[in-house]
């Protein structure tokens, strides 16, 4: 049975996925992650998500679970659901979301990763998506969020093949943002989350919603809304703070998640 340990760093909810050295998410570990996401305190201005040692960030849903199912006559649509729903949380939250990739994350791991705003992964780490061998694909919102991260011929080549992207690739073509030493990626990952987690909680929330906005828009109506929005942000305290901290040469201070914004 797999488990999500939970711990805060400093404003960060720091979720650790842990099965037995692949991290593979079973029914358990899915309804887990929805509900620590969805349990967050206000006081939460960042998610991390890595894996349990060094070998796996991810290796997808737990087959063993799924040939189980199989094997009943349930099919995968238990598992697979809960999976979605999880992911569709984290995906659709507005604070930043980042993943430590520490080892391979494969199938249900790249899509996990892909839900994320920002990946940091090891020099050593591998992605790939090997579902087409099993006769199925990526179900968990990889046919949708991996294209819009990488293309959409570059994620038709990797799901029809199956093949293992290293890490070098994995930043080519975005499947990861930084490439950091082994030793080192949860540390510089969390860093970079505590800061986030310090970042103004109404202009982030407010990013996250017009770009998501902006992706299904034609180009001026996106360009009409971000302007928009923009200029009614103006008057906040977030922006009054940062004005002063930017003049008297000190570190914002921004007002937390349910303060007075306006």
């Amino acid at each position: 049975m797999g488990i999500v340990h939970h711990e805060i760093d400093e404003g960060v909810l720091v979720l650790t996925l842990d099965n037995r050295g692949t991290n593979s998410i079973d029914l358990d570990m899915a309804q887990q992650l929805a509900s620590l996401v969805e349990a967050r305190g206000p006081d939460i201005g960042a998610i991390l998500l890595t894996g349990k040692g060094d070998g796996a960030f991810c290796a997808g849903s737990d087959l063993g679970e799924l040939k189980r199912a199989h094997d009943a006559g349930n099919g995968p649509a238990e598992l697979l659901g809960a999976e979605n729903r999880a992911f569709d949380l984290i995906a659709s939250l507005d604070i930043p979301t980042l993943a430590a990739i520490n080892g391979v994350a494969v199938g249900g791991g790249v899509e996990l990763s892909a839900c994320c705003d920002i990946v940091y992964a090891s020099e050593t780490s591998s992605f790939s998506l090997p579902e087409i061998r099993l006769g199925v694909f990526p179900g968990i919102g990889g046919t949708v969020r991996i294209p819009r991260r990488i293309g959409y011929s570059r994620a038709m080549e990797l799901m029809l093949t199956g093949r293992t992207v290293k890490a070098a690739e994995a930043l080519q073509i975005g499947l990861a943002h930084r490439l950091i030493a082994p030793a080192d990626v949860l540390v510089e990952t969390l860093k970079l989350a505590r800061r986030l987690a310090k970042g103004p909680p109404h202009a982030i929330a407010t990013l996250k919603a017009t770009m998501r906005r902006g992706w299904e828009m034609p180009e001026r109506e996106a360009l009409e809304d971000a302007l928009a929005v923009a200029v009614a942000l103006g008057g906040s305290a977030e922006v009054s703070e940062g004005l002063r901290a930017f003049f008297a040469k000190e570190e914002p201070r921004f007002p937390r998640r349910g303060s007075e914004q306006h």
